[in-house]
């Protein structure tokens, strides 16, 4: 690694650590800080079996680039569009300025 770890290594990092051996999280809902706005969701099976490290996962890797998430919710900063619900988003991981769980 190459200098101090980003946001998104940290994310990876603590979402394999919260995540039971059947790829099931420990937390309810994930909340991202982005440049772009608040995004509140919950990640995705895939992204999830992804992270578990289940050998079936074959060709490009969704966690090297993205995050993907079900349910979400997203606090837009532009006035233009103010919040917004998707039933699945992917979020690029450069785009994550912080983040946090709940329960």
């Amino acid at each position: 690694m190459d200098g101090p770890p980003t946001a998104a290594d940290m994310l990876i990092h603590l979402l394999r650590a919260s995540l039971t051996p059947d790829g099931t999280p420990s937390f309810n809902q994930i909340v991202l800080y982005t440049s772009f706005g608040v995004v509140r969701g919950r990640i995705g099976y895939s992204f999830a079996q992804e992270l578990s490290n289940h050998p079936d996962q074959t060709g490009p890797r969704l966690s090297e680039s993205l995050i993907e998430l079900n349910a979400v919710t997203v606090e837009h900063f532009s006035n233009h569009l103010a919040s917004a619900a998707f039933d699945r988003l992917y979020v690029r991981l450069d785009e994550v300025k912080g983040f946090a769980f709940s329960r």
